[in-house]
């Protein structure tokens, strides 16, 4: 016997049934925004970022900025592009040898195209700065939108909001020199849209594009490389490609990373960077342990940074990120959180969750900046969470709508949910906001910044280096100083303050033990410190030749001139072409009486470097001592006429309007204060 059919259940011609429970479920399908919503939308992130950063337009240049963004290279304009994409990012010429940074050609164009539209104007970088952020914000919604197709618009659209108020972006943003990060996330994001786009049409075109992208981010930073891995990554979580075909994805992008990585270094000068215990012990401590243990607080450092980011530094290094083995508590709480939150992707992986794929994506956008893999200069730097802070915010946005019990996938969301919602994320938005505009005052200018941040910066031996190199620098560069005596005072104070600060932390510090003792040499006049110092300086490296110069010229000061001569004769074993020896030498020749050598020693160097006008300025110094007027002033005339000094411009001044000469005192007045102007400027 058959069972009875319930007619109930029989279906109907245009009779809807009701949805099950599993059914009702199923996300439904968000539907495409129009063009005039899109325009909303990035209005938005444009007013917000202006509201951000606006600021900054107000900024002058600091710290690095000068060397990337005001060189000789980049005041060419345009002609100066064929020429940057044929050297290195920058190169600096110190006391105690070259750097050179990588090759990063497309955001040093941008800066020649900057000075060749509208000459040194920093504000107006700073503008281009903040245009780039919105573009990144935007390119982020966009791409978001797509990972995350069948959400509500909210979700996507908080994200993107605290993503964007996070105050860590603030020294990527604010700092011209930051630009190359900026460029390399922006073209990460970018390149992601189109390998999204070709996922979904199978056009090659659009893997094409991404392939370009991809390479002008590594050219502008190599910071683009973990999204070398975040690809394979969002196109396993959010599309419906086989496993198999991520891989050729993969080779395509890691093809574009080889080809900007190997190409350049065919024409490229050999890479130069010394590294410094100072910048980070790791580069000169080879335990694996201390490595393990490092990577893990480095880890917690940038957890906790990504929470309460507070303070905001410029720069980090020995001693404020402990180097250490295992056995460190905090080393074993970061090892505790982040175990657990990699247990949690694993085990969602397969499920495709949200929460997997944000952690998986933090993991990778720090994994080159943790410590394991290799040393990273400074230890940490907010600018190395710039790409992490997006997985967090992904997760931070996520878990809050979890918190109130609201699926992001919902396509209407209730109100009283929407309205705990959306005060949380203002709640976290206002103060991220308040902290980013008020982080953005402290990049004003170097002086400004360091001054700031030292407050907070007192077990960082780099950062009191920096700051008291850099007052020392502007002692030495004011051709007035000498009349500033509280002024100078102060700052020889806080010069030498920081200087011993930075000794206190790391005795073994060339720079900072040389550079002390110029300092007590040129500017305190206390020349047995001074000895002292140089001294300090020549035990830990006795092949470098700036404490050997200044350590010859404390010896003359005190008219220990055999043991000058001693000094400067040493250097010229080492290296005869010194010129700066020959010089110190001859002085002391000459303070021995013996002018006709002194006089021999700079001409000897006139013939080998003609277009020198320091052995004529000696020359001419020799003869002002021996009340010849005449022949010094010929001898000055000829060093300005190769190189004019305001030092050169000043003595010639005076000497003319002496013998009545105001055609001639005038002049040089004139040219002197042309030399002030763009010192100043």
């Amino acid at each position: 016997m058959k069972p009875t059919r319930n007619p109930q259940n029989k279906k109907r011609p245009g009779k809807k049934i009701a949805p099950t429970k599993q059914a009702a479920s199923k996300p439904a399908a968000v539907p495409q925004l129009s063009r005039k919503a899109k325009g909303y939308f990035v209005l938005s992130f444009f007013i917000f970022a202006v509201l951000l950063y606006g600021n900054t337009i107000f900024n002058g240049f600091a710290i690095d900025d000068n060397n990337v963004t005001n060189n000789e290279l980049v005041k060419k304009g345009f002609r100066a592009i064929p020429e940057i994409f044929a050297t290195r990012y920058s190169t600096q010429q110190g006391n105690i040898g070259a750097t050179s940074a990588d090759y990063r050609p497309v955001v040093k164009a941008t800066f020649a195209i900057e000075y060749q539209l509208w000459g040194e104007k920093p504000g107006r970088s700073h503008a281009v700065n903040i245009l780039i952020y919105w573009l990144a914000s935007v390119l982020v919604f966009f791409t978001l939108r797509r990972l995350f197709q069948n959400f509500n618009i909210l979700f996507t659209f908080l994200i993107t909001l605290v993503f964007m108020a996070h105050p860590v972006h603030t020294e990527v943003v604010a700092s011209l020199k930051n630009r190359d990060e900026l460029l390399a996330f922006t073209a990460g994001i970018g390149a992601l849209w189109f390998i999204l786009n070709y996922s979904d049409t199978r056009k090659t075109i659009h893997l094409l594009y991404a392939f370009l992208i991809f390479i002008a981010g590594y050219l502008s930073k190599s910071s683009i490389l973990p999204f070398l891995l975040i690809y394979p990554l969002a196109l396993y979580f959010f599309t419906k490609m086989p496993v198999k075909k991520l891989m050729p994805v993969f080779l395509i992008i890691l093809f574009a990373v080889l080809l900007a990585q190997y190409v350049p270094k065919m024409f490229l000068a050999p890479f130069q960077r010394t590294t410094h215990y100072i910048e980070n012990p790791l580069f000169f401590e080879k335990s694996i342990w201390l490595r393990l243990g490092t990577g893990f607080i480095t880890l917690w450092f940038y957890l906790k940074l990504l929470f309460y980011p507070q303070p905001l530094l410029y720069y980090y290094g020995y001693n404020m990120i402990p180097v250490t083995n295992l056995a460190n508590f905090w080393v074993w709480i970061s090892l505790a959180i982040h175990a657990a939150l990699l247990f949690f992707a694993i085990r969602k992986f397969r499920e495709k969750n949200i929460l997997s794929f944000a952690i998986f994506y933090y993991f990778i956008a720090l994994s080159m900046y943790s410590n394991f893999l290799k040393p990273v200069v400074g230890i940490v730097s907010e600018r190395f969470a710039f790409n992490a802070s997006l997985a967090f915010s992904i997760a931070l946005v996520y878990l809050i709508f979890m918190i109130f019990k609201t699926d992001p996938r919902r396509l209407t969301i209730e109100m009283d949910s929407r309205l705990k919602i959306l005060l949380v994320i203002v709640l976290l938005i206002i103060p991220g906001t308040v902290l980013s505009i008020t982080r953005n005052r402290n990049w004003r200018n170097t002086f400004v910044l360091y001054r700031h941040d030292i407050k907070s910066l007192e077990n960082s031996a780099k950062a009191n280096l920096d700051y008291a190199g850099y007052l020392m620098g502007t002692v030495y560069q004011d051709p007035n100083f000498l009349g500033k005596g509280l002024v100078n005072q102060l700052k020889y104070f806080y010069i030498t303050h920081h200087f011993r600060k930075a000794l206190e932390l790391y005795p073994d510090n060339y720079l900072a033990n040389n550079d002390l003792g110029t300092v007590y040499l040129f500017i305190g006049k206390n020349y047995d410190s001074a000895v002292y110092f140089l001294k300090k300086a020549i035990a830990l490296d006795s092949t470098l030749q700036p404490a050997w110069v200044n350590l010859g010229m404390a010896y003359r000061y005190q008219t220990q001139y055999q043991k000058a001569i001693e000094c400067y004769e040493h250097i010229l074993r080492m290296n005869p072409r010194q010129v700066k020896a020959v010089f110190a030498l001859a002085d002391v020749y000459n303070d021995l009486g013996d002018f006709n050598r002194a006089v021999k020693m700079n001409e000897e160097v006139i013939k080998a470097y003609p277009n020198l006008e320091m052995p004529y300025v000696n020359i001419g110094n020799y003869y002002m001592l021996k009340t010849d007027t005449v022949t010094a002033v010929r001898y000055w005339e000829k060093a300005a006429s190769i190189n004019p000094t305001y030092e050169l411009c000043v003595q010639l001044n005076s000497l003319y309007q002496i013998r009545g000469d105001h055609a001639k005192a005038n002049y040089y007045y004139d040219l002197g204060m042309r030399i002030i102007n763009q010192t100043r400027h």
